[in-house]
């Protein structure tokens, strides 16, 4: 899960937001935004967080760790959790319990290509520019104002 070995689409133009590092909802409604509005179909992630099985996890966050680790390409450490699993509503769902510990997201398409890349309070995607109007229409007039193109 490198930055180098993440394909982005050739045909779609690439973006950033830097959410306010204080605000882990924001970040996961930018990351839904983007899903929802991304043409293609948001098939798998790659995930790494930092948390794992060592860890004093109770209620919702244990819950959504195990039900992470039930993945066959799922390996949870003592400290970390990394691997690949399909994209469903059960799998976002338990992503965004563990959102304050995830290191690392890669969302793809079917063909294997980027849609989305979380990495160090940094959200770069993919899509055509009229999607990125309606993902900057989903979000706080604020987030929106810091989607930037990147060239």
């Amino acid at each position: 899960m490198d930055s180098e070995s993440v394909a982005w689409p050739s045909a779609e133009p690439s973006y950033r937001l830097r959410p306010p590092a204080t605000d882990e909802a924001v970040a996961l409604d930018a990351l839904a935004a983007v899903l929802d509005a991304t043409p293609r179909r948001p098939e798998r992630v790659s995930v790494r967080l930092a948390i794992g099985r060592r860890m004093d996890l109770l209620g919702p966050r244990r819950e959504a760790l195990e039900a992470l680790s039930g993945h066959a390409d799922v390996t949870v450490a003592d400290d970390h959790t990394i691997g690949t699993l399909a994209l469903t509503e059960a799998a976002f769902a338990d992503l965004a319990e563990l959102f304050a510990d995830l290191d690392r997201a890669v969302v793809f398409d079917p063909d294997g290509v980027a849609i989305a890349d979380w990495r160090g309070g940094l959200l770069r995607f993919a899509l055509p520019e009229a999607a990125v109007e309606t993902v900057r229409d989903s979000v706080d007039v604020a987030i929106a104002n810091r989607i930037e193109r990147v060239e």
